[in-house]
């Protein structure tokens, strides 16, 4: 096994930040209203393309051989959410626009950038995609190719997976919240197996963990401390036949790590490429609190060194400088 798939010990005060039945039922909330918009292979990929200057319907076919009739009903989506805006003035053929809600991911594909720069596409050639990541991210405020680094807000320290628990927002109080099958329509949680077989290639692993929406809600429900097959089942509502199923890819990408369990159950933890994904759940957690949901429902966390709720901020890794939208080129 390659070193970097071991899996990685988590501090023995783990266990006291396990998140409670409410909190777990938060998360499942908020992060299924956000995996409804962006969880998908060709979504993914389409708002990576306008965010390289393509804009128009021709520029995605070509760019990753996405079919017309799946094309139009992403691009259909994407402007339903409000993700997207679709200008043709005077009948000309339409461009599409990132609204603000769609500018704001820029941070979302920042942190794609990082993971597939250390584990993803970029280290596995024989994986390439034509949305290969970009080599290097320039800080413009400093001149320096950089790495770029997620901080607390409050006490500026680099953002540890195991140092962060679950706020529990106020949920209503009429009903248990359905499972994510039960708001979304099956068909949006079918495996996009048409991929393989476009001229987008074999599709990078980053692609295959957040763009199937069944393996973005296994991930996201690991972070939140989920562990044993009869906790995934029951807290994100999915049947033991897809679960079976994306546990056994999530293994074979390197993301989860089998392990037995003090009472002789199988459990499954993060490896450190599955941790390495924590700026991405955070980005997604961030984006959707903004954008999606109500105060009150917005999912929290809470950073334990230094006891404030978390937000979150990307540093120029030369200059400590924030980063901004405007102040990062991909090169």
């Amino acid at each position: 096994m390659d070193d970097r798939h071991k899996p990685v010990d988590q501090p023995e005060g783990r266990a006291a930040h396990a998140p409670t039945a409410l909190q777990a039922q938060a998360g499942v909330a908020a992060a299924r209203r956000t995996i409804a918009v962006l969880g998908d292979v060709w979504t993914l990929r389409i708002l990576r393309t306008i965010f390289r200057g393509k804009r128009r319907y021709g520029d995605f076919v070509k760019e990753f051989g996405v079919s017309r009739a799946v094309l139009t009903d992403r691009l259909g989506k994407l402007v339903e959410h409000g993700v997207l805006l679709r200008h043709a003035p005077d009948g000309s053929h339409p461009q599409y626009l990132l609204s603000e809600s769609g500018l704001d991911l820029w941070s979302l594909f920042l942190a794609m950038w990082l993971w597939e720069h250390d584990w993803g596409a970029a280290k596995d050639p024989d994986t390439w995609v034509p949305d290969l990541p970009r080599a290097a991210v320039l800080h413009v405020g400093c001149a320096q190719v950089m790495r770029p680094q997620l901080r607390c807000t409050f006490c500026q320290a680099a953002l540890i997976p195991q140092q962060t628990a679950l706020m529990a927002p106020v949920l209503p109080t009429t009903g248990v919240e359905p499972s994510m099958a039960a708001v979304l329509p099956v068909s949006a949680f079918r495996r996009a197996r048409s991929v393989s077989g476009t001229g987008a290639g074999s599709g990078t692993r980053l692609i295959r963990i957040i763009g199937d929406r069944w393996n973005s809600a296994v991930v996201g429900a690991a972070f939140r401390g989920t562990r044993t097959f009869s906790r995934f089942e029951s807290e994100l509502g999915i049947g033991p036949a897809q679960l079976s199923e994306r546990l056994v890819e999530l293994q074979a990408l390197g993301i989860l790590q089998a392990e037995s369990c003090a009472d002789t159950r199988q459990g499954y933890r993060l490896s450190e490429a599955g941790l390495a994904l924590f700026p991405m759940t955070l980005e997604l957690m961030r984006w959707g609190n903004r954008w999606l949901l109500p105060p009150e429902q917005a999912l929290l966390l809470r950073h334990l060194p230094c006891g404030e709720p978390l937000a979150a901020r990307w540093h120029c890794g030369h200059c400590q400088q924030a980063l901004t939208r405007d102040a990062i080129r991909f090169t």
